[in-house]
């Protein structure tokens, strides 16, 4: 019964660290499989109850603990993510910036004084006649 206990515990222990980096996850895998082993030598143990029964009570009432450690490693993880996209957006907008400022006129050129139509341009048929209308 025992193994059986302390097989849930690795189970539950590979589960929540799951996909963590692998020096991480060995870490602290490897610190729950040293408290397995303590407890199992452990001839002080608790008196008047089952090994597996209270290995499965450490592993229920320890599960929000696990949790929050996973979070914690996987927000420091992701914060730092965040911190290198935040720079990486920075330097973009920055190169945008630039390049838009390296693309604008320096001087617009000025309109002209008088713009009046050019009555060459205007097609025969639409110029006025010399010839009176009869």
């Amino acid at each position: 019964m025992l193994g059986l206990a302390l097989a849930v515990v690795r189970g539950w222990t590979r589960l929540y660290t799951w996909r963590l980096p692998a020096a991480t996850r060995e870490i602290r895998r490897a610190e729950i499989e040293s408290d397995l082993w303590e407890f199992q030598q452990d001839s002080d143990g608790p008196r008047g109850l089952n090994p597996a029964v209270h290995t499965l009570i450490r592993l229920l009432l320890g599960i929000p603990d696990d949790l929050r450690w996973r979070t914690d490693h996987v927000s420091s993880r992701g914060k730092t993510l965040r911190i290198a996209a935040a720079l990486v957006a920075a330097v973009l907008l920055l190169a945008a910036l630039g390049i838009l400022d390296l693309m604008r006129t320096r001087k617009l050129p000025l309109p002209p004084d008088d713009p009046r139509p050019d009555v060459s341009l205007t097609p025969v048929a639409l110029q006025p006649s010399s010839k009176p209308n009869r």
